[in-house]
């Protein structure tokens, strides 16, 4: 066979491992349906068997979900619906066997791998660090269509089943143990002899006895007492509505799903997942999110040269960025020094990064000994004579150029001729900075995002000056880092920044005519932003904002794109954002933070103060929210258009994937190319020069976009 093998093991127990031939993890596909249906037969026929195991011929992993490429061949709903329906009559069939089934799982058991090992009766996994079992399809716009949504919530409830499928998150072995997920966690080594002595164990708890949910608990009203199901689902699907704005419809399918199985059966919940999956997958947000994933992947493999081997790290400057650059840094195995000013700066710093990784452990990430291991790897120092021993140091001081300048030369007086200096800026050019160096080849930036340990993008900037060798050992730390790496030009805020500074912007521009700081925020929410722009300055810090908007000034003047002068009267009324507890909203402490309401949200209050510094500002004026949208949307696509235009983005994946990874634009689009495409360049091009005519320079179209709308193209094909 080509994907499986059968093993004979003695005392009737028949070993099957799951092998895809054509690459490194095992996928689920279309073309193993047949194979694994003989397999069933032949394991049917056998009156000799007494227990069936599942395992990976592979070393690292179970089955990491479907093969995603399946879908695109999907023209049709009722193609997804026969497919997913011959993916429910073998799962059935195994669930059917008169004898224990066993899933061994070592490595992601994911998406379809999970479905297929909650088919089974019993389910094995090892405490391996790759052990990860979850149903993520809801990040690809999708529902777990094969018996997910029933089977998860029969097993461990489905007040834990449904935030987990929601949410897409991932257990390791053990918290899956303490879901009920899993029946045993096992070491890794030899997982096919320990399972074989476990068989013994199983043959006792088969037929496996159904508890039920425990008597008065939440999951026995939502099962037995119909109200109490329908009030659970009323406010589920509200908590939904308030997450997505209704922009990712896979999620209320997939509670509609759950809804169905335990108010009927669940061959009634098997049918809904295989009626709702078709749609779904040629729906335009699935198509969006599933290019991301490719797009994503494409990133991880493409080359960038030999870089050079890096054993340690240095990191100039111990403050939020700083720490959390540290912390990321040892997490990937580096030997990291940390520099700062004093003692008690560099107290602070191992504080946050001893958080990081203790909250790893509480999390079950990490266990208490590989917590201690990557925290023992940060040294802190005083002095750069250190930085001798690091082969790339990355600096987080602040934002002036001054002072980027004197740590580079203190660096470079301290390191040999082949140390990376890497700056974090966030908009100064990197050949300025490099204008300090006696080595400008290699100077490179690596732009981080904030938080450092949560953000998944880093932008790595080139000068025309630096070396290959530099950049693919850059490239190299930030994907050891665990980020996705997007590589760009030199230039003034280099892509995210420059994109995102003309939509925050507009965001201040419309609060001085007069709309209130609570709609634009909501609007931009409802068009799929996790964040508005002024509570996104509250988050940066508005002196950051300002200086960072400042320092673009100079390439935006001839665009009518300016700091609107409020921003500075803010800064003067101490109006600094989040750190100082008030900006344009209140984040004052107050008591009823802390609580959850399910389907509730409870926002932060807007600080009204900061309309007076506005100056005649009209009153009582209602902006339509399409409004609200066009204006700061247009004004990012465009400004991404004008740095594919010229060259500071290469391709439009990078731009799509900096934009969605690195600012939060709504990934149901695809990012602003796809988003181009979907909407239209003739469409975008018409309504950007009305908006020109009626608000000025700053809203007149990328040449790019004026010649793709004359010539119909699109920047992907097809």
């Amino acid at each position: 066979m080509e994907f499986f093998r059968v093993e004979r093991m003695g005392d009737g127990v028949r070993f099957v491992f799951i092998d895809n031939p054509v690459d490194r993890v095992n996928t689920l596909s279309e073309r193993m349906f047949p194979e694994l249906g003989a397999v069933l037969d032949e394991v049917a026929s056998d009156p000799s068997t007494r227990a069936l195991v599942f395992i990976s011929a592979k070393n690292d992993n179970f089955i990491v979900g479907a093969d995603i490429k399946d879908f695109d061949n999907v023209k049709e709903p009722e193609q997804a619906t026969a497919m997913i329906s011959r993916f429910h009559a073998l799962l059935n069939r195994i669930e059917s066997f008169p004898f224990p089934v066993i899933a061994a799982i070592n490595g992601p058991c994911l998406g379809g791998g999970l479905e297929f090992a909650l088919a089974c009766h019993f389910r094995i996994a090892t405490d391996s660090a790759k052990t990860v079992l979850g149903l993520p399809e809801i990040r690809l716009g999708l529902l777990p269509a094969g018996g997910g949504t029933q089977r998860l919530p029969r097993l461990i409830g489905v007040h834990r089943a449904l935030p987990l499928m929601l949410t897409g998150r991932h257990l390791d072995a053990r918290e899956a143990k303490r879901t009920g997920l899993v029946d045993l966690v096992v070491f890794p080594y030899s997982l096919s002899d320990t399972v074989q002595r476990c068989v013994p164990h199983f043959k006792k708890k088969f037929p496996r006895k159904s508890t039920g949910p425990v008597l008065l608990s939440l999951d026995r009203l939502i099962a037995s007492v119909p109200p109490a199901r329908k009030l659970y689902f009323a406010l589920a699907r509200r908590r939904v509505l308030q997450e997505t704005h209704g922009n990712y419809p896979a999620a209320l399918k997939l509670v509609d799903c759950v809804e169905t199985g335990l108010a009927g059966t669940i061959t009634d919940g098997f049918r809904a997942e295989a009626e709702a999956l078709g749609p779904l997958i040629l729906s335009p947000q699935s198509k969006a999110m599933r290019s991301l994933f490719f797009m994503q992947t494409a990133l991880k493999k493409k080359k960038f040269g030999d870089p050079k081997p890096v054993e340690t790290v240095g990191v100039l400057g111990g403050g939020f960025m700083g720490s959390g650059i540290a912390a990321v840094s040892a997490a990937g195995g580096y030997r990291v020094l940390l520099k700062d000013v004093s003692w008690e700066k560099l107290s602070e710093a191992l504080g946050g990064i001893w958080k990081y990784f203790d909250r790893q452990v509480r999390r079950k990430m990490k266990n208490p000994v590989e917590r201690d291991k990557s925290y023992s790897l940060v040294s802190p120092t005083l002095d750069h004579g250190s930085f001798s021993r690091a082969q790339v140091v990355i600096e987080a001081v602040f934002e002036d150029i001054d002072i980027k300048h004197r740590v580079l030369k203190e660096v470079e007086d301290e390191t040999g001729a082949d140390c990376i200096f890497a700056s974090n800026t966030s908009a100064i050019p990197i050949s300025r900075i490099a204008q300090a160096s006696r080595r400008p080849e290699n100077v490179i930036g690596m732009h981080y995002f904030s938080p450092v340990t949560k953000m998944p993008l880093l932008e790595i900037v080139m000068t025309e000056q630096c070396a290959d060798r530099v950049l693919a050992t850059a490239v190299a730390v930030g994907r050891r880092q665990g980020k996705t790496v997007i590589v760009v030009k030199d230039g003034p805020g280099f892509y995210t920044t420059r994109i995102l500074t003309p939509f925050m912007l507009e965001a201040v521009r419309l609060v001085e005519e007069g709309a209130s700081i609570r709609e634009i925020d909501s609007a931009i929410r409802r068009f799929g932003f996790q964040v508005g722009p002024l509570r996104l300055i509250d988050e940066v810090g508005i002196e950051v904002a300002v200086h960072v908007a400042g320092e673009l000034d100079e390439l935006f003047s001839g665009r009518e794109i300016h700091t609107p002068s409020a921003l500075d009267r803010i800064l003067e009324a101490g109006f600094l954002g989040r750190k100082k507890r008030i900006g344009f909203y209140d984040y004052t402490p107050r008591f009823w933070d802390r609580l959850t309401i399910p389907g509730f949200a409870i926002e932060r209050p807007v600080n009204r103060n900061i309309y007076g510094l506005f100056g005649a500002r009209p009153r009582g004026k209602v902006f339509d929210p399409l409004e609200i949208q066009t204006r700061l949307v247009y004004l990012m696509m465009n400004e991404a258009a004008l740095c594919l235009q010229e060259g500071i983005i290469s391709t439009p994946e990078d731009g799509d994937i900096g934009a969605v990874f690195g600012l939060g634009f709504p990934p149901f689009l695809g990012g602003p190319f796809r988003y181009l495409d979907t909407h239209g360049a003739g469409r975008t091009v018409s309504e950007m020069e009305k908006l020109a005519e009626r608000l000025g320079a700053r809203f007149e179209p990328a040449p790019i976009l004026v010649h793709m709308a004359e010539n119909n193209d699109w920047f992907y094909a097809g």
